[in-house]
């Protein structure tokens, strides 16, 4: 097993990363975290990493959109910003990046430059015509609303379209409570959000963690390759059952 650079993204606090140094016994043998990068430098995963030991580049977004008078969608500003992202990560060589709790879209002068792993909590799995249903932001809600039985916690490889990549890890299965959301749905919309909430954290620690972590063992074990998206030599994503 070859131990392999990871540099992680990040906009809040950078949960996955914290799985992966405090809960991963294969952190600093498999691989290791050699930085960080935020859009918002007061994220408190700045202060995570670097209590850990690793460095943490900042650029701020919401000033580079204002010194240039422009929305945060606009996608020709983000090219800019990222190309000066691209610098500060170029210097940490890494293997791959992770995507830990990144709330920006990527465009191509980072996407190109790196490959790059995101996880999103819904089973991307699931499609209608071909096309994932459960991308966005708003996925739990949406999987919890549309019936779902349970959800599950995707990575996947980062292109220019959001949610879009091969499937690299899917993780264990999160039960919904389907009678308890039926019956809020219909009587205490607050109380909804509140489940969906909690549903949504239970994923993201044990659920974003664990399949981050399972996604760069198969890394360092030559198991995944980045280019093609394949799983040992499959066009599949490895299911974990716990």
């Amino acid at each position: 097993m070859a131990e392999i650079r990871v540099f992680v993204f990040f906009s809040g606090g950078a949960s996955g990363f914290r799985y992966l140094a405090d809960d991963d016994p294969l952190y600093g043998e498999a691989y290791e975290v050699v930085g960080g990068f935020t859009d918002s430098p007061d994220a408190p995963g700045v202060d995570v990493l670097r209590e850990r030991g690793v460095p943490a580049e900042t650029n701020d977004l919401e000033a580079f959109y204002a010194e240039r008078g422009a929305p945060t969608t606009d996608l020709d500003v983000r090219e800019e910003f990222d190309a000066e992202t691209r610098e500060l990560v170029e210097p940490y060589e890494p293997d791959v990046v992770v995507l830990s709790g990144y709330m920006r879209i990527l465009t191509a002068p980072v996407v190109s430059a790196f490959p790059i792993v995101n996880v999103h909590p819904a089973d991307l799995r699931v499609e209608d015509d071909g096309e994932r249903v459960y991308t966005g932001f708003d996925a739990v809600r949406d999987a919890v609303l549309a019936g779902e039985e349970e959800t599950r916690s995707s990575v996947h490889l980062v292109t220019e379209d959001v949610d879009d990549g091969s499937l690299l890890v899917v993780s264990r299965p999160f039960p919904v409570e389907r009678g308890m959301v039926e019956t809020l749905r219909k009587r205490d919309g607050e109380a909804l959000d509140g489940y969906l909430d909690a549903h949504q954290e239970w994923m993201k620690w044990d659920g974003d963690g664990p399949a981050l972590a399972k996604v760069l063992e198969l890394v360092a074990d030559g198991r995944v390759d980045l280019e093609t998206g394949e799983v040992d030599g499959e066009d599949a994503p490895f299911v974990m059952s716990r």
